[in-house]
């Protein structure tokens, strides 16, 4: 039976369980790890099957880390991971550990900064169940023979310096973790197709059955997937591959077929948290869709602030217009009204408004228009009076995206265990809310690779 895992990498993900997205009231004097949730303790669906820490995150007893502040650190380091990521609970059990050593991290170094010493003591003390070898990350990469003949040979050159990196250091890792409590990857870099090729064969002779395929996450998906097709003839096999910082998720059958068991990233989050994005699984196509979220900015953050404070004159005559218009409900014809007046009236309007929509006490046409209004007020583009025809179109195309999302209500029948707190707390609007957003699609995400696993296995079954 084949098999597929999702790994989701740890960079202190967490979110106020006691946050109201309507309103806006969250944790007194909240601390994000004591407080906060991970994605896993929010949801009711579950959220991946295992995830990934890495040292230069967390850090070591003498080494401060990027992410983990020291009392942290220590703490990791004390309980383990398991116990710090609050996966000891039942239901948890089942969610793999898995760690690295974080080369994106140092990329820009010289050598590692890290000993293969100090990456085995963060994994033994971490418990965790997989442990990648130390590596430095290679990122040119050439598809074919006539893009490696543009390569610089400086370039080729460092690649292949740290390719020596990172198997010299396999080989030492392998031989050490023999005793120990975590099962051990090696990490094959390349900058063309026969440079990893070659890093395979090296690792696989030094006894690697369970290796990762790092450095090609900025790689384009047909020139990720005919490496691996490659790969996938050349290796032993035993060999099980794992993708490092990449997983487009419409590949996984193919990611399969190639000997690709698990694959670890964070872009389900990260475009929930940063593009909008908002996931829905569609049960008949067996696809993933995705929907842009309404944004409704925060009247009080700081950039609505700047742009009342720059652009008064623009909104006061972009509010007389659209009431000339009838774009908005509510009166705001009242010469003493401050601008700031104006726009906090528009916002308490839009929300209250969505919400009455989402219980299905107001019209879908008022509810939008009131967040039309609240929309073209907020957005500086639409205050721009010399905005060209391409971007008025781009803005037309925005606003219908926004139409289509709040309209079909895709979250109201969603049970992950955060969009039955309704459109609020998954609305693109503060950190609070966007991070929602995209732990809802981690969710969306790991159910879409069990259905693409099964559909696999079914499938072989059949043959």
């Amino acid at each position: 039976m084949k098999q597929f895992d999702f790994y989701f990498p740890d960079n202190k993900d967490f979110v106020d369980p006691e946050f109201n997205g309507i309103t806006n009231t969250r944790t007194k004097h909240y601390r994000q790890y004591d407080d906060g949730a991970y994605p896993h303790e929010i949801l009711k669906k579950k959220a991946y099957d295992g995830m990934l820490v890495s040292l230069a995150a967390v850090g070591t007893m003498q080494k401060k880390g990027k992410y983990y502040e020291q009392e942290l650190t220590e703490d990791f380091y004390f309980g383990g991971a398991r116990e710090f990521l609050r996966l000891n609970e039942p239901q948890h059990q089942d969610i793999k550990l898995m760690g690295d050593c974080g080369a994106f991290d140092y990329v820009g170094e010289f050598e590692p900064p890290f000993s293969i010493n100090e990456l085995i003591e963060f994994y033994e003390r971490g418990k965790f169940d997989y442990g990648i070898s130390l590596d430095h990350i290679v990122f040119p990469y050439a598809k074919d023979d006539e893009a490696l003949g543009k390569l610089p040979h400086a370039d080729i050159a460092e690649s292949e310096r740290r390719i020596a990196i990172t198997l010299n250091n396999a080989k030492e890792f392998y031989e050490r973790s023999q005793t120990c409590s975590f099962e051990a990857y090696g990490v094959a870099h390349g900058y063309s197709v026969d440079s990893f090729v070659r890093s395979v064969k090296e690792l696989e002779a030094i006894g690697y059955r369970r290796i990762t395929i790092g450095g090609m996450i900025k790689s384009k998906t047909p020139d990720l997937l005919a490496l691996l097709e490659v790969l996938s003839r050349e290796k032993h096999p035993d060999t099980q591959f794992h993708l490092l910082g990449i997983c487009r998720f419409e590949n996984i059958d193919s990611y399969i077929k190639f000997g690709v068991t698990s694959a670890d990233s964070t872009s389900p989050l990260m475009q929930g948290i940063k593009g909008g994005k908002y996931y829905d699984l569609n049960h008949i196509t067996s696809k993933v869709e995705e929907s842009l979220s309404a944004r409704i900015r925060q009247c009080d953050h700081t950039n609505v602030q700047n742009l009342i404070e720059s652009s008064r004159h623009l909104m006061k005559a972009v509010v007389a217009q659209m009431s000339a218009d009838d774009e908005f409900d509510i009166d705001l014809s009242n010469t003493a009204l401050s601008m700031n007046e104006c726009v906090k009236r528009l916002e308490v309007d839009c929300i209250e408004k969505l919400i009455a929509y989402e219980s299905g006490s107001l019209d879908f046409e008022h509810a939008f228009k009131a967040f039309k209004a609240y929309e073209k007020i907020t957005n500086p583009k639409y205050l721009n009076p010399l905005l060209s025809q391409v971007e008025k179109n781009k803005l037309a195309r925005e606003m219908e995206h926004y139409k289509t999302f709040l309209k079909d209500k895709l979250w109201m029948h969603c049970s992950c265990g955060i969009c039955d707190k309704g459109v609020m707390n998954i609305i693109f609007r503060s950190n609070q809310t966007n991070r929602r957003r995209g732990i809802h699609n981690l969710s969306v995400i790991t159910e879409f690779k069990t259905i693409m696993l099964k559909q696999v296995n079914d499938n072989e079954g059949c043959n």
